[in-house]
């Protein structure tokens, strides 16, 4: 759950946008924006960011009209396509892409002829494409079609600025709220270590009755062939060989422990998370191999530590009394 948030918020901003700053401006006010960033050498790009709802839905859509949409890594904003194409500009219907929560909550699908509502301005719009990693409902547009629509060229700049250039004053004084990225990507790492610190004392919980649960079974294995180690034992069975017998028997019991963790663990987090997705907020969770691949090493590493403890009940065990009930 801790891999998906991370990705969905600090790496969507940190691997897949590429700007420096976002200027947001007031309606009309992005010109003198535009002239700092050509004074400092950089590039721009303007984008709008409207309210928008369904016919007959009064919930909200951020409709997001960007002045290049692309699946490039160079791109300042790097759109992730889950299924679709791209849209192309200029068309009597506009097309537009959607983000899979309107696809889970409206069951909008590529294709379709939708029609979204400005104010009170319906326009009709064409679906595309899916994308993910939105946590909010977000639509995309080609700017220059969601320029015609609204009446407005753009609410923002996004500011690729050169090596030693940064914000100053005059930006400040020409713009309505300067966001750096630096500083979204600090918000969005503090807001997770609070929500870390909660899962991570679950996790150590899960840790320590993975410990009990673990220890309980060897107990029991062992004391279930006290007789059957005991006569290996007589019949001459180095300790060694009893030892890494015991071994191998952990680890299979380990690993199938892992496995079934793992398992159980994915769909008890997806169970979770489809509980309280919502309309301003939807994630979904995967499978990430790293995450699956530790905790299975830590179910693996809690069974195999606990041998030498079975190896010191099997050294103390009195054999002379297990002979005798041997020959009861």
């Amino acid at each position: 759950m801790m891999s998906s948030m991370e990705e969905m918020t600090v790496g969507s901003v940190e691997d897949d946008q590429n700007w420096d700053i976002q200027a947001n401006v007031l309606f009309g006010g992005e010109d003198e924006v535009i002239q700092w960033v050509d004074d400092k050498g950089g590039y721009h790009e303007r984008i709008i960011t409207f309210p928008a709802n369904p016919v007959n839905d009064s919930r909200v859509i951020s409709a997001n009209g960007m002045e290049v949409l692309s699946t490039e890594s160079s791109a300042l904003i790097q759109l992730d396509l889950k299924e679709g194409k791209l849209p192309e500009a200029g068309l009597q219907t506009n097309q537009i892409l959607i983000d899979e929560g309107l696809n889970h909550f409206l069951g909008w699908e590529t294709g379709e002829i939708q029609t979204l509502v400005f104010g009170s301005t319906p326009a009709p719009v064409e679906i595309v494409g899916i994308t993910q990693g939105e946590m909010s409902r977000t639509v995309y547009f080609h700017r220059s079609d969601l320029a015609k629509i609204v009446g407005v060229e753009a609410t923002a700049v996004l500011i690729d600025l050169p090596e030693g250039a940064v914000a100053d004053s005059d930006l400040g004084n020409v713009s309505l709220v300067v966001i750096e990225k630096e500083d979204l990507i600090s918000s969005y790492e503090s807001i997770l270590e609070q929500q870390q610190g909660f899962l991570g004392s679950i996790l150590f919980l899960g840790i320590l009755i993975a410990i009990v649960v673990l220890f309980n079974t060897l107990i029991i294995n062992l004391s279930e062939r006290d007789r059957e180690i005991a006569t290996l034992r007589v019949l001459g069975a180095p300790m060694n060989r009893l030892g890494w017998m015991m071994f191998g028997e952990h680890l299979a019991i380990g690993l199938i422990g892992g496995v079934l963790a793992f398992v159980f663990t994915l769909v008890g987090t997806q169970a979770m998370v489809s509980s309280f997705v919502q309309w301003s907020f939807y994630m979904t969770v995967s499978a990430d191999p790293v995450v699956a691949m530790q905790l299975i090493g830590i179910v693996v590493f809690i069974s195999v530590i606990l041998t030498p403890y079975g190896m010191r009940r099997i050294r103390k065990m009195d054999l002379v009394e297990k002979v005798k009930d041997l020959s009861q």
